[in-house]
């Protein structure tokens, strides 16, 4: 706290921060900033700085200190931990004090930082291919998706959207394209992993022109195994050898090959609908899992 009393080592400190952490700051920071004023917190009873850019202020808030200065973090820490396991904010009340809306509104203050920006610094580390898919989940009582982006094994976007449809989906994985392009304006993935949900496909070219659309084998075999793997134990076994031997194939043309293959077994020997469908489906749109073999890696 000894350098919000003088500007000079305070700027000095915030330059390194803003170098190191550009993400954390409003656009624009890097072009330059000067020292507004100093205020002191009646509710936290600490000093606090401002700094103006481009004629907005922005309050600079130690880290120790919750966002809007509700709280320092030690004193609302282990009550949050506790929403971990959705324990109701009455009895959050009940335990560290306050009334039910403090605890509601600290909660709903976390998650303003940029998920993609606070994850990857650097834009050379922003991922070439991705995966998405919605999580269905509910919001008070009512359903709702929440559109999930993950790519180099990190999770990198999640916005919840009320529709499954293109333009519900579009607003919310949009979310990942605006934290991305402040990370790299250029920024341009390469290909993304699907489930084959037509309004998510559409979604992912509108948003990045020319990126490769890719469907999940993987969702072909969960599919199968969700609805046969007890009903037709024994058969669901030997479907699922052939299934993952299709993708094990090294190239387009052996994958193709032995899609088809498997395609014509399974109408030969007549499987149930459960597991026949999805092979089929897989058939049918073989240039939407074969296009992977585009895009070694």
């Amino acid at each position: 706290m000894e350098v919000i009393e003088d500007s000079k080592p305070f700027r000095k400190e915030l330059d390194i921060l803003i170098e190191s952490n550009p993400e954390l700051f409003p656009q624009g920071i890097q072009a330059g900033y000067r020292m507004k004023d100093k205020r002191f917190s009646h509710k936290l009873k600490i000093d606090i700085r401002r700094i103006e850019i481009d004629g907005m202020a922005y309050t600079i808030r130690p880290s120790f200190v919750m966002p809007y200065q509700t709280a320092f973090t030690a004193d609302v820490e282990k009550a949050i931990f506790l929403r971990k396991f959705d324990v109701p904010f009455w009895a959050l009340s009940h335990v560290f004090g306050k009334d039910q809306m403090f605890w509601y509104r600290i909660e709903q203050s976390l998650g303003r930082n940029s998920i993609v920006g606070t994850t990857i610094k650097d834009p050379k580390l922003l991922p070439e291919h991705l995966s998405a898919d919605e999580k269905h989940s509910r919001l008070r009582g009512e359903k709702v998706y929440v559109a999930t982006t993950v790519g180099s094994q990190c999770i990198l976007g999640a916005s919840v959207s009320e529709s499954a449809t293109e333009t519900g989906l579009t607003e919310a994985y949009g979310k990942f394209k605006g934290e991305a392009s402040i990370v790299d304006p250029a920024y341009a993935p390469k290909s993304v992993n699907t489930d084959g949900w037509q309004a998510t496909m559409n979604t992912w070219k509108a948003l990045f022109t020319g990126i490769f659309v890719i469907c999940c084998f993987l969702h072909v075999f969960i599919k199968i195994r969700d609805r046969s793997s007890k009903k037709h134990k024994e058969l669901f076994n030997t479907v699922a050898d052939k299934i993952w031997d299709c993708y094990k194939a090294e190239s387009k043309s052996s994958f193709s090959q032995r899609v088809r293959r498997l395609y014509e077994w399974a109408n030969k020997i007549q499987l149930p609908d459960v597991m026949s469908k999805p092979i089929t489906k897989l058939k049918d749109n073989l240039s939407r899992y074969s296009n992977a073999y585009d895009l070694p890696g």
